[in-house]
């Protein structure tokens, strides 16, 4: 049972901490992926803190942001980019293709 504040913000910590490592794996664009990861890896920390562990928390936040950063700029050489990263057709250039 849930009896303390801290208890409440420690729940919430960590379900959002889920959440975002779930949308890190689920989503299709590399570069949000990415991001997700890294703000899992910050929520992280900062429920290893609320755990009385700082020592981890420092080594968590700052070994997953080099790798953060890491993974971000080879997402963003390796990602060609998609349709919706391109330009979008104008009605007349559809209509002449179609023709």
């Amino acid at each position: 049972m849930i009896s303390s504040l801290s208890e409440v913000i420690q729940l919430l910590i960590l379900v959002l901490t889920v959440v975002f490592f779930i949308v890190a794996i689920e989503y299709r664009k590399l570069s949000f992926s990415v991001i997700a990861f890294a703000l899992a890896n910050g929520i992280l920390s900062l429920s290893f803190v609320i755990l009385g562990a700082p020592y981890v928390a420092f080594f968590n936040c700052t070994v997953f942001s080099g790798a953060f950063a890491i993974l971000f700029l080879t997402t963003m050489n390796l990602d060609e980019p998609g349709e919706a990263e391109t330009e979008p057709k104008t009605g007349d250039e559809v209509e002449v293709a179609s023709q």
